[in-house]
């Protein structure tokens, strides 16, 4: 191999297109064509929702669009928000503590009438918006209302756990919440997809197919549950573990201790 299979890297290149994942994609996509305002992929963690921000974010060719990644942290204000937004889209902002939220929303209204007017779209995705207040999720929406007559001129595309869908169902976010009617849900893998993701992870960091015995990559899918993340775990001290043996094959055995280790 030339590389490893197993990063915890949000790499395009590693993108196995299941169905539910290809979906999102393609709901997301179709977001940003028909001027859709607001897009929402949700997921538990680790089901590669960084990835297909990842994978969008490719597709967005800088003819028609002007796309912005932004990772949400925690207790994330309204006004670090904006700014992380203005920042990612090279829109200088005034320093101090004491800036209002009004001329963060100015400057990057300004910005989405600008770039309309050379004929390209502002794309903003949001990761982990779980971790949004509530008057940075009314930010989001205030965003998501920029216009001329005949269509929205960005679209806001959210990724955020499971969990985000029971706050939106809050009489508070109702605004918010049918403005998401294209929606992608990331589940787990079954069984067959989750062993061909091992394949293909494989493959295309220069390695076989044929690495994983057949029960080991039952054993993965029972330990991992299908989620992404914990699969890519497992291989990880898998290979480890069959290196440090001198084998050159990887068995359930190993799966079973290294599932153990986890």
């Amino acid at each position: 191999m030339q590389e490893n299979p197993f990063s915890d890297s949000a790499n395009p290149r590693f993108f196995y297109r299941t169905e539910v994942h290809e979906e999102a994609c393609i709901r997301m996509m179709l977001a940003v064509r028909h001027n859709v305002s607001l897009g929402l992929v949700t997921g538990r963690s680790g089901t590669g929702k960084t990835l297909v921000s990842q994978v969008i974010l490719k597709e967005l060719t800088p003819d028609r669009y002007v796309p912005a990644l932004v990772l949400v942290s925690p207790a994330m204000s309204r006004t670090a928000l904006l700014r992380e937004i203005l920042g990612e889209l090279r829109v200088p902002a005034p320093e101090g503590p004491f800036v209002r939220t009004q001329e963060l929303l100015r400057l990057l209204h300004e910005r989405v009438i600008d770039e309309h007017g050379k004929g390209r779209k502002i794309v903003l995705l949001i990761d982990e918006c779980h971790f949004l207040s509530a008057e940075s999720l009314h930010i989001i929406r205030t965003i998501s209302n920029i216009e001329v007559p005949d269509r929205k001129l960005t679209t806001c595309i959210l990724f955020a756990e499971d969990r985000f869908l029971q706050r939106l169902e809050h009489p508070g976010f109702e605004s918010l919440r049918t403005r998401m009617y294209l929606r992608g849900e990331l589940t787990p893998l079954t069984g067959e997809p989750c062993a061909q993701y091992v394949k293909f992870r494989l493959l295309v960091a220069g390695g076989s197919d044929e690495l994983f015995s057949v029960g080991a990559l039952g054993a993965i899918h029972r330990h991992a549950g299908g989620i992404c993340r914990r699969v890519n775990k497992i291989g990880m001290l898998a290979l480890v573990e069959t290196f440090l043996r001198g084998r050159s094959r990887i068995t359930e055995e190993t799966i079973e201790t290294c599932a153990a280790k986890l």
